[in-house]
């Protein structure tokens, strides 16, 4: 059995994959998977073991579990599709690389930061930006929006891994999603969709 310390950066991660049907699937329907994930992190996953599995000691209600369907939502919603997949790309991936690998190599903390350390802020970078880059290339390929430049995903990684040392209740997932899709949004000039 996985760890539950692992087990949760694991779904973080695997969740992304989702990303990839952004350029494949019509609008409509990458709002109604927005829409089930929301379904599934404020209905299902409570009434399961899941749950109990997943849930950080003293974690409140809305926390993780909660704002990670929610962050997505919110990119799929207002961005274009390949600029929603590349910062979904970074929260999925490049924060559950920062969990690992904050726990796994040992690192002076950021500043004194309670949580964060010099090797799990680095890999939130380099992952976020690697996974941010690589979605958003195959939405792109795949009938998708046209992707940001890996110098806009390289900054929106950078701006997400700031926003990670945040101390913005209940946890960090949608500080960084907003941060990496608003930089993006910037530096793109992504019109922002409001589901349209």
């Amino acid at each position: 059995m996985i760890p539950s310390a692992d087990l949760r950066p694991r779904i973080h991660a695997a969740t992304g994959l989702f990303a990839l049907l952004l350029g494949v699937l019509p609008r409509a329907l990458d709002l109604a998977g927005a829409a089930l994930g929301l379904l599934a992190g404020f209905v299902v996953i409570p009434l399961t073991g899941l749950e109990r599995r997943l849930r950080r000691q003293g974690e409140p209600w809305f926390g993780g579990l909660r704002t990670y369907p929610l962050a997505v939502a919110v990119l799929v919603l207002l961005l274009p599709d390949a600029t929603a997949a590349a910062a979904w790309g970074i929260l999925a991936f490049g924060d559950a690389a920062a969990s690992v690998v904050g726990r796994r190599i040992p690192a002076p903390r950021v500043f004194g930061h309670r949580k964060a350390t010099w090797s799990g802020t680095g890999a939130l970078v380099l992952v976020g930006t690697l996974a941010g880059v690589a979605l958003s290339a195959f939405v792109a390929a795949t009938g998708g929006s046209a992707a940001p430049p890996v110098t806009a995903v390289l900054l929106a990684a950078a701006g997400a891994a700031v926003a990670d040392l945040a101390p913005i209740p209940p946890d960090d997932n949608l500080p960084i999603a907003l941060v990496a899709g608003a930089v993006l949004a910037a530096a793109t000039g992504a019109p922002l969709l409001l589901g349209g």
